[in-house]
């Protein structure tokens, strides 16, 4: 007996399997993030091992083989009767009845036939040999996966169990909910498709030279100290020179974060882990890395690797979902413009596998015929608004004529300036003090003396207006504030390298003209 009580998608699945376990031999188990599939699969290792039926569990990822194990013993499952199938582990035996391999290396072996049930762990990614095993073997088989999407699926899979949905799961409060932003939307218009394991896709090194772009990088970092809150965050880049430069601009802003590639091994990957959750390091960068396994708190994703897959989509957007003590939703800046062209990872749903190709000559996936319906940008803070809503729920943006039309990569899409939120009183009065501090721990600890016209003008480039009326009291400064005002600082020294060439006269005037500006307003300002 294990010593977990299965949840409400565990016990819709294992009722499902039931049901239709006389009528159909291979089965796909929709099960999102979150969803608690480990669990699942060791209710039904269990069933067939107390009935001395033997159990195969196959995992894409050799980091999977032995969280798989522990998570089965933690369950309740006894240790002496598991047997490791990877390279050459020392606790393979062939003779156990539960024997947990590695795809990669099960796939180089002759694949064991006295086997009673088959479990295949994210049964979407596509192994020839692995299908063939599929087609060929007599024992019961049940697929596992979150993106049960692929174009093959149907042809191996004769029932498809969808217990639960990572819409259901976010409203019964098992997974995070998330606010979702399009800061910038890269122009992919020349960007080849090519195919890959996850489906139709960019060509990756067409992708790099778009987004390795020192503006399009320089936008991603800006917009994660502006609006970022410090929060722990993932990013995920297009290939490893991508990541390394996005993870060296964070770097030279102060802001701690580690590169996780295919290439970094097993223990390097636990410490940049530990240090994530630690709270030492505050982004990974990684490229494609982090799609399972990955269960630590985050509370952010940068998304910078544009894709047409609706499985990579789902798969590295789940990696923010999973609730954690304090986390009232995840923070999604999505830099690539999937948003706009695949809509939410919770909208996208399938209520029949796939059976467009048989997975042998070309991988694909199966593109939905009925035309889906796309969240849409607000034109005023970039939040992605639901389908169907008008005013923007996040700032209060009402868009006039032509403006909130619905987003196509087809379409030339006019920019639109950033707007403000509405802030209260109590909020910019917050603000304000903040940024007193600053000014008074600049002078104290750097030796450093800022204006109160500076101050003044950081304000007014937050809220539009001078500060009038506040009181000149410093409150301890917060993540978010030090961040916009390193990130104005950013833009600044930008700006100053973009005016070098200019003549000085020029520049002086500019120069003059904000100086007599401030002066107009300071007088009664900080009295």
């Amino acid at each position: 007996m294990l010593n977990i009580t299965p949840n409400h998608a565990q016990i819709n699945g294992l009722t499902e399997l039931r049901q239709n376990w006389r009528k159909y031999r291979t089965f796909m188990v929709s099960s999102p993030t979150g969803s608690g599939k480990t669990g699942l699969a060791a209710f039904i290792t269990d069933g067939f091992i107390n009935n001395n039926m033997r159990v195969l569990f196959i995992a894409p990822y050799t980091v999977l083989i032995e969280q798989t194990m522990d998570r089965f013993i933690q369950y309740g499952i006894d240790k002496n009767l598991i047997s490791l199938i990877w390279q050459n582990h020392k606790l393979y035996n062939p003779n156990k009845p539960i024997q947990i391999a590695s795809a990669d290396t099960l796939i180089r072996r002759e694949l064991p036939a006295d086997v009673d049930l088959i479990i295949i762990d994210e049964a979407h990614l596509k192994r020839k040999k692995l299908l063939t095993y599929i087609k060929e073997t007599k024992a019961r088989v049940i697929g596992l996966s979150g993106t049960p999407f692929a174009s093959f699926l149907g042809h191996y899979y004769e029932k498809l169990i969808k217990p639960t949905s990572m819409k259901e799961l976010i409203q019964l409060g098992e997974l995070s909910p998330y606010e979702f932003y399009a800061p910038i939307r890269p122009d992919l218009d020349k960007v080849r498709t090519i195919n890959t394991s996850m489906g139709k896709d960019y060509n990756e090194e067409d992708l790099v030279k778009i987004m390795g772009d020192a503006d399009l990088v320089g936008n991603l970092v800006q917009n994660w100290l502006e609006n970022g809150q410090n929060l722990p965050t993932i990013c995920f880049c297009v290939n490893v020179k991508h990541a390394n430069y996005v993870t060296i601009q964070f770097k030279k802003q102060g802001i701690n974060a580690d590169v996780m590639t295919a290439n970094t091994p097993p223990e390097e990957r636990r410490l940049i882990i530990d240090r994530f959750e630690l709270g030492i390091t505050k982004i990974i960068v990684n490229v494609g890395v982090l799609v399972a396994g990955f269960d630590s708190d985050v509370r952010c994703i940068i998304y910078a690797r544009p894709t047409k897959s609706e499985i990579r989509w789902v798969q590295c957007i789940g990696r923010g979902l999973r609730t954690a003590q304090g986390k009232n939703k995840c923070l999604i800046f999505d830099h690539s413009g999937t948003v706009h062209r695949l809509g939410f990872p919770d909208d996208i749903e399938y209520n029949s596998l796939p059976k467009k190709d048989d997975g042998m000559k070309v991988n694909s996936i199966q593109e939905r015929k009925e035309r889906v319906r796309k969240p849409k940008e607000c034109p005023s803070c970039k939040f992605m608004k639901p389908v169907g809503i008008y005013s923007c729920p996040k700032c209060g943006y009402e868009p006039l004529a032509n403006e909130d039309v619905e987003t196509d990569e087809t379409r030339n899409i006019q920019k639109i300036s950033k707007g403000k939120r509405v802030y209260s009183k109590d909020e910019k009065q917050s603000w304000w003090s903040q940024i007193l501090y600053y000014q008074f721990q600049m002078a104290q600890t750097k030796n450093k003396q800022l204006s109160d016209a500076w101050c003044a003008h950081v304000y007014r480039s937050k809220f539009g207006v001078w500060p009038k009326k506040l009181n000149n009291i410093i409150q301890e400064i917060s993540p978010e504030v030090r961040n916009f005002i390193v990130s104005k600082q950013i833009a600044y020294a930008k700006s100053q390298n973009n005016h070098k060439g200019k003549p000085q006269a020029q520049q002086s005037a500019s120069f003059q003209e904000k100086i007599l500006g401030l002066k107009n307003v300071i007088g009664g300002v900080l009295a």
